[in-house]
């Protein structure tokens, strides 16, 4: 859940780092419905051990959509 996003008008971003465990256990993550992907399709978390993923979220409207991005994969 993202929450407490400023007023709709005010522009907002985050950054959110994933890591994946030492076994490389493949765990996933639900996204909000409220996040708009490109082509509406949520990236894959690299599942490999110890793998770093990258996104960032921008909301204009309050949080009532947010904008994903994924900066990077499989970092680390």
């Amino acid at each position: 859940t993202f929450s407490n996003p400023p007023a709709s008008g005010t522009a907002y971003a985050f950054a959110l780092r994933v890591v994946q465990d030492a076994s490389g256990s493949g765990y996933t993550l639900t996204w909000p419905t409220s996040v708009d992907w490109a082509a509406a399709t949520a990236p894959t978390l690299t599942a490999t051990a110890d793998a770093v993923d990258w996104f960032v979220f921008n909301t204009v409207d309050g949080g009532t959509t947010w904008y994903g991005f994924t900066s990077g994969q499989a970092l680390g």
